[in-house]
């Protein structure tokens, strides 16, 4: 199966379950929009808006290759679906679009490394070993949008991993490490306004980090 084949099938992959759990809300508002003021959840358990991205609580599986070689296409449980992804932009991207879209993809590949490395020194525990899943399909996201737009994907640095003295404490990590990352979000989201498509791709991402990963690494850390 070619490439632009298997991208195909994770992006109508990833909104199907983001529009599962949009209807899962039950309050009829669509899915949480910190930016433009849609009601959003005062507690990690009333809104799992966004993409699907795997189910951190459960051992939902897809096909990745690990940090560096990602499979863009590749889907399994906990994919989405792009299927209601609004039409690419008609023009050419300005630098600080492009700049910000590389930086949502540097830090799901950050996240990625320093996952990698809980597992490497704990063993396949959970919530690691489900939410690195996760970020290999939030990476997928991202290069679709690369892919889109003709930005070439740019090399992935070295990242370093800390050590941790328990699983505790590298789910204390995590949860600060998710706030980060939808903090980050947060600020995309004004500048991907006028581009429906990249606004839409980040905006799950940041919920699914704040209304998923983020509970998980909190009840982790005790």
């Amino acid at each position: 199966m070619n490439k632009k084949l298997l991208i195909l099938f994770a992006v109508l992959a990833i909104l199907l379950i983001g529009i599962s759990a949009v209807g899962a809300q039950g309050n009829g508002n669509g899915v949480c929009d910190p930016q433009r003021q849609v009601t959003c959840p005062n507690n990690a358990q009333g809104n799992r808006g966004g993409m699907g991205f795997g189910n951190v609580q459960t051992n939902s599986t897809m096909s990745g290759r690990g940090q560096g070689n990602m499979s863009r296409g590749a889907t399994q449980n906990g994919m989405g679906s792009f299927a209601n992804l609004p039409t690419a932009y008609e023009g050419e991207l300005p630098q600080e679009v492009i700049d910000l879209m590389i930086s949502g993809w540097m830090d799901e590949q950050h996240a990625y490394a320093v996952y990698q490395g809980v597992i490497d020194q704990f063993g396949r525990v959970k919530p690691f070993v489900n939410i690195q899943r996760a970020e290999v399909q939030h990476i997928a996201a991202w290069e679709f949008l690369f892919d889109r737009y003709g930005i070439v994907t740019p090399e992935i640095p070295v990242i370093e991993v800390p050590q941790f003295a328990s699983v505790s404490e590298a789910c204390q990590l995590g949860a600060e490490a998710e706030v980060a990352n939808f903090d980050l979000y947060d600020t995309m989201l004004t500048t991907f306004d006028p581009y429906p498509d990249i606004y839409q791709v980040a905006l799950n991402l940041r919920n699914v980090s704040e209304y998923n990963h983020l509970p998980a690494f909190q009840q982790c850390s005790g």
